[in-house]
């Protein structure tokens, strides 16, 4: 018999939501269906359709029921399905988990069923309630039901028993949007920027969700958004879009009426890179190249020149940034080259939005497709290049199932459509540069030569100057007795940038006022009863909270454990700092902005308007101020503690406080001014730390190849972590050495299981177990060794190429 596999929404049918159906008609794999499922009817996606007998099924073909219908033009991509397989693959996750990620957008409510007459040569008795329905069906060429248009029950009835009979067919469709044929106009920044300065700095106090979308705007001047888009980046209401249309700030720019800009000459090294990507375009190789340049270097140019190329060809660009709502640049630029032929995928878009810029790219009416990491999942099918700009950034990795990593999918992109891929950053993750080094080494000692290209952009452009880069020992304070949260440097460095009228970043990024409460008499800290870690004091509403489960407390007046008075916080958080500061600058301004501020109503708005229009002298904050808006008047960033991240129990810590210092040096001096940066330490000595001072990525490269060759970490092997997690410690322990017990056999290299570095988090106690692979392994036998296993009352995740060991 003829049957189909249709993966189901794990939602509806669980995480292994495959299910087999009679096959009828000439279904292929990616098309959309209506199944049965219990007594409901569900969506679903055919994954294969094949000839079986009883046996290969294993039940009776009785037993098997039919599709209920194909929904018209909602199916997939074939290249799209085997990217779904892939990560399933890759991942260990069911292909109904991975083929979530890929499902259309908000589109079951658009969902109508279309009873259609079919000619029938047979004659067939019909009652007198059924021949009125079949010829209302036959003059209106059809029957529509949808949400809010039901039809009669009687006449349901009627269209199922003439169904039976031959002479009509449901089908299923998507209701279009009227929109998606209406000219939509598209919005940009007023070219009067002294006007719009004047605004920010006279408006934006009192209207800080205008200025936020001024400021988004601003990044890049030239940028064309439509209103949802905008709305979407800025985090704004329509209303905010309407008042800054009316103010003058936002101007129509009319569909015809948008052009593209004449590209710049690239330098010769710009050069080199655009004709080595060009000619893999052409070629239609599955090239892998690293485009690493520091800050200012062109690297978006060398994009530009290679989607313009696989455009030409009339292929498809996919073009991956790490978040969205920093992506305003990068939609600029597109659009200033491509014009309307920019989609972007994002899930702050309202659903009519994300749906319509779906059917673009399906139907190939959006030849250039701009996203986050979901974009790999769009249903694309001629793709010609992919870019992926800040290939290091955590962000790329899903921490959810299907645990993928964009890199990886991107680069099986490249592969399935023959099609170049360009992985570009300034601080490029050691796994990638280390893959391009021993390429272009090309050394005998490397048993497995990489496909991974480096090009490299070493000039800033002329104009663009670092920023100098201080050091502070914070130890000096505590060998003479007085510790203080600002070095003298830091301190007289502030005084006197505030003297000038300028701004001052400070970074800290370790929230609350306090990390822990602690009883001075007997040691014992305040602990959160639902997660192994301590609670964090928060002085603006006196609130002890756990800030990995939400719980809160108000600090006790005596210790539960010694019933002592001497409770204490201890530690440095935001809140302290930007109390402190605020005492030892009393005439300026100092805010502050983490993620407690930002979940109040308004006030991430606010704040950063009020630091844009020069209101706010000082801007303390966490990794929120570290990346994102430029402050053009910002001469002076100050990194309280960069020990904070170093002290991280991962493998990947010194890696992320390079990169992380990296991205707040990069706030000062963005302006005119010359721009100043003082990193405060206990370790000064650190390989991140000196590099990250000397804007020197090769050599915090390899100081720390050298540590990962050591310890037998990536490069130069690949992780597996496996999670055991419970409510009954006891069981965890159990289950976690069966786990071990079938995974012993997989590698040499093992290790635990041991208790997680958060060892019970939401009252679930954790224990993990890494596996050790070679670099180029494949993950299956770790697969096969747990299949079938499910213990009661135990989660088990399995987590390939993890980014977080916590």
């Amino acid at each position: 018999m003829r049957v189909a596999d249709v993966a189901l929404d794990p939602r509806s049918g669980g995480a292994e939501a495959l299910y087999t159906y009679r096959a009828e008609g000439n279904l292929t794999p990616g098309d959309a269906v209506f199944v049965p499922l219990g007594t409901r009817s569900v969506l679903g996606f055919v994954t294969s359709v094949y000839d079986a007998t009883e046996q290969d099924l294993g039940f009776p073909f009785a037993s098997l029921k039919s599709i209920l219908g194909e929904v018209e033009g909602l199916g997939l991509p074939a290249a799209l399905i085997d990217l779904c397989r892939f990560v399933a693959e890759e991942t260990l996750c069911s292909l109904p988990v991975a083929l979530s990620s890929a499902s259309p957008p908000g589109v079951r409510d658009r969902l109508v069923s279309v009873w259609a007459p079919v000619d029938s040569p047979t004659e067939h008795k019909l009652t007198p309630m059924q021949e009125e329905v079949l010829r209302v069906v036959q003059e209106n060429d059809g029957l529509i039901e949808a949400k809010g248009k039901k039809l009669p029950a009687a006449t349901i009835r009627a269209l199922r028993l003439l169904r039976n009979k031959g002479l009509v067919r449901q089908v299923l469709r998507v209701e279009p949007y009227a929109e998606r044929r209406a000219k939509v106009a598209m919005l940009r920044l007023t070219a009067d920027s002294d006007r719009v300065d004047a605004f920010l700095k006279k408006e934006g106090r009192r209207r800080p969700a205008q200025a936020l979308t001024l400021m988004r705007l601003q990044e890049a001047e030239s940028a064309q958004l439509t209103s949802p888009e905008l709305r979407a980046l800025a985090g704004v209401t329509e209303t905010t879009i309407k008042a800054l249309l009316e103010a003058g700030m936002l101007e129509a720019v009319d569909e015809d009426s948008a052009g593209v800009v004449r590209p710049p000459i690239p330098n010769p090294a710009q050069q080199i890179a655009i004709d080595a990507v060009v000619e893999a375009v052409n070629a239609r190789e599955p090239q892998a190249f690293l485009l690493y340049g520091v800050t200012g270097s062109g690297k978006t140019e060398v994009y530009l020149r290679a989607a313009a190329e696989a455009l030409r060809q009339g292929r498809q660009v996919l073009f991956l940034v790490p978040e969205i709502a920093l992506a305003t640049q990068a939609i600029a630029r597109l659009r200033e080259r491509f014009g309307r032929g920019v989609a972007v995928l994002h899930s702050d878009l309202p659903p009519a939005e994300r749906l319509k810029n779906w059917f673009r790219i399906r139907d190939g009416q959006a030849s250039v497709v701009l996203g986050a990491r979901s974009a790999l999942f769009a249903p694309l099918s001629n793709l010609g290049l992919v870019v992926m700009d800040e290939e290091h950034e955590a962000s790329y990795k899903q921490e959810t199932s299907p645990r993928y990593h964009a890199k990886a999918l991107a680069r099986y992109l490249s592969q399935r459509h023959r099609c170049p891929v360009i992985l570009g950053s300034a601080t490029p993750s050691v796994e990638t540069f280390f893959e391009a080094d021993t390429s272009e080494q090309a050394s005998t000692s490397t048993p497995h030569p990489s496909s991974l290209t480096l090009l490299s952009l070493p000039h800033r452009a002329a104009s663009a100057q670092l920023p100098e880069v201080l050091i502070e020992d914070l130890t000096e304070g505590y060998r003479f007795g007085k510790p203080a949260l600002l070095c003298d440097d830091l301190h007289q460095r502030i005084e006197q940038v505030l003297a000038l009228g300028q701004q001052v970043i400070l970074f800290l990024n370790r929230r609350a006022y306090a990390p822990f409460v602690i009883c001075r008499d007997c040691g014992q800290r305040m602990e959160c009863p639902n997660c192994a870690i301590s609670l964090s004091y928060h002085r603006h509403d006196r609130k002890l909270r756990c800030h990995h489960c939400g719980y809160a407390a108000t600090p006790p007046d005596t210790c539960p454990k010694c019933s002592g008075l001497r409770l204490a916080p201890f530690g440095v958080g935001t809140e302290k700092v930007e109390e402190a500061v605020a005492a030892l600058f009393p005439t300026a301004k100092v805010a502050r902005l983490d993620r407690d501020i930002a979940r109040r109503k308004g006030a991430l708005e606010e704040t950063l308007a009020s630091f844009r229009s020069g209101e706010i002298g000082i801007l303390v904050g966490t990794q929120m101020v570290a990346k994102g808006l430029d402050f053009p008047n910002v001469t002076l960033v100050g990194a309280i503690a960069a020990d904070v991240s170093l002290n991280i129990p991962d493998f990947r810590s010194s890696e992320r406080t390079f990169q992380l210092l990296s991205q707040v040096a990069g706030r000062a001096g963005r302006g005119k001014a010359h721009g100043q940066v003082v990193i405060q330490t206990f370790n000064p000595e650190h390989p991140a730390v000196r590099t990250a001072q000397a804007h020197d990525f090769l050599a915090f490269y390899e100081a720390l190849l050298v540590e990962r060759r050591e310890a037998g970490y990536p490069p130069f092997r690949r992780l597996v972590n496996v999670t055991i997690s419970g409510e009954a410690r006891s069981t965890v322990f159990t289950v976690a050495e069966e786990v071990r017990r079938r995974l012993q056999d997989v590698t040499l290299e093992l290790l635990g299981p041991a208790d997680c570095a958060v060892e019970r988090l939401q009252n679930r106690w954790r224990r993990h177990i890494l596996l050790k692979l070679p670099p180029n392994a494949s993950v299956a036998p770790v697969g096969e060794a747990l299949l079938g296993y499910t213990p009661k009352g135990v989660q088990i995740v399995v987590d390939v190429d993890p980014y977080n060991l916590m």
